[in-house]
């Protein structure tokens, strides 16, 4: 089934804030006969359970189903239940990797744009201004959609998207960018992010790229972008690939190329466990 993806224009101008994203969600775990209410009844129940304004209520949900917390029928998702349980400022570093990492996936549920920049921009040393995300996504859009944003629409856009990674309330304590005082971004170094986040999003990534195969050749992961998602070189796919393999969540095949991976077991579970220290 084709995961359902975020529209360009889905911020309603607001830059991802954990705060009120878990609010939502936290609404949203109160109220499971949520999924059978009309988008208004949604709003209106999201505005009696929430401190949030009226924007913020049609932006922040769908933030919430492009960070992986939830599915398009307002179900919180296993990440979603972890994240509500365990990390109520949503500020652990796994947690805002996978935000990062589900926003950014090519296969979705963050909008198409999102991947766009994210693949093309962020490594390390890359510096980029206001006015080339402006024509990045707005040529992104008219390539792909065969349509014309405004430049208001397309601006705000590029402004929700570097305020999603500098900002503190946002994606900010990850440092994978910063903005200089001549108004430009440049993407930073970041710290390696927590092997088991990434053994969470492999699994994810595998299920929409290679579903139904068990194995694929150790190139092919490497040269599939997932890789540079999380900063990472061969090396440190390598190192990642090992600590699942002890898990026994895969094996390597190296004695004679082309290498291959094999996928053994596809349970979310014992990752959220280790992501969250609860088992």
């Amino acid at each position: 089934m084709e995961t359902q993806r975020l529209g360009t224009i889905f911020h309603e101008t607001f830059p991802l804030s954990r705060q009120s994203l878990f609010q939502i969600i936290k609404a949203i775990d109160n109220n499971p006969h949520i999924i059978n209410l009309r988008q208004t009844e949604r709003e209106s129940l999201f505005q009696q359970q929430t401190s949030l304004g009226t924007r913020y209520i049609k932006a922040m949900p769908r933030y919430a189903l492009g960070c992986g917390f939830i599915n398009s029928h307002y179900v919180l998702s296993a990440l979603g239940k972890y994240a509500l349980l365990h990390d109520n400022l949503l500020d652990q570093t796994g947690t805002q990797w996978l935000m990062h990492y589900h926003l950014s996936a090519p296969h979705g549920p963050g909008a198409p744009f999102w991947h766009e920049v994210v693949s093309k921009r962020f490594y390390p040393g890359s510096v980029f201004s206001s006015d080339d995300l402006f024509e990045q996504i707005g040529n992104f859009i008219w390539q792909t959609e065969n349509k014309i944003l405004s430049e208001r629409a397309v601006r705000s856009t590029a402004t929700v998207f570097t305020g999603t990674y500098t900002k503190p309330e946002g994606l900010g304590k990850l440092r994978l960018l910063e903005a200089s005082d001549s108004g430009r971004y440049r993407v930073c170094e970041p710290a390696s992010p927590p092997v088991w986040a990434i053994g969470y999003a492999l699994l994810d990534f595998w299920e929409a790229q290679y579903s139904g195969r068990l194995s694929i050749g150790l190139d092919t992961l490497q040269e599939s972008g997932f890789p540079g998602l999380f900063f990472m070189g061969k090396a440190d796919l390598d190192e990642v690939l090992q600590v699942l393999q002890e898990a026994r969540y895969l094996e390597l095949h190296r004695t004679a190329p082309p290498y291959q991976v094999v996928l053994l077991q596809q349970d979310l579970e014992f990752l959220l466990q280790k992501i969250y220290g609860t088992n």
